[in-house]
């Protein structure tokens, strides 16, 4: 079984923002791949849907919590269904790249992301696969809060939705052939 897990704040209010890019971007590819009915469960406290319509059993999930409580769904989910850290994809924000670079790896380090650090503090393990698209920085450090909850400049909201292709590729390529 896989568990693909995408970060963000739940509310409506913080849909559009930097810290949320995956939750329009995971929709999205639920969406293309015709599911329509996630749907919250609290024992999770995440928003949830299981299939076996891939090569193998996935259950994809949303927490409903704070970003940096996000362990919270992610934690109990894996200990329950005996999903290995590997068998792990999560989709997140990165503020260390340019608006819409994209990448998948293995063993990062959770660097500034709070979301990322609970998950990993409870999994005692770094090493789950990610994907990261990128936000861009704000000038200063100080202005990350600020920055991440945000919304995209037109021009950048067009070059995330250019990214959606590859996002999935990476997805299904994760689905297909991580065991």
């Amino acid at each position: 079984m896989k568990l693909v897990v995408w970060l963000g704040n739940p509310w409506q209010s913080y849909k559009a923002t930097r810290h949320n890019i995956w939750a329009t971007m995971l929709e999205r590819f639920l969406d293309w791949e015709n599911f329509w009915n996630l749907k919250y469960d609290n024992k999770w406290k995440a928003e949830i849907l299981t299939t076996d319509k891939f090569w193998d059993k996935v259950t994809f999930c949303f927490p409903q919590t704070y970003m940096n409580l996000s362990w919270e769904a992610v934690w109990p989910l894996a200990k329950f269904f005996k999903i290995n850290p590997e068998d792990i994809l999560v989709l997140h924000d990165e503020i260390d790249f340019v608006v819409g670079r994209v990448a998948f790896k293995k063993w990062w380090s959770a660097a500034w992301h709070n979301g990322l650090k609970s998950i990993i503090e409870k999994l005692w393990t770094k090493d789950f696969n990610r994907i990261r698209i990128g936000v861009g920085r704000p000038a200063t450090s100080n202005m990350v809060a600020d920055y991440v909850l945000s919304t995209f400049k037109p021009n950048e909201k067009e070059l995330m939705d250019e990214k959606f292709d590859e996002i999935s590729d990476f997805i299904l390529w994760f689905l297909k052939n991580v065991h």
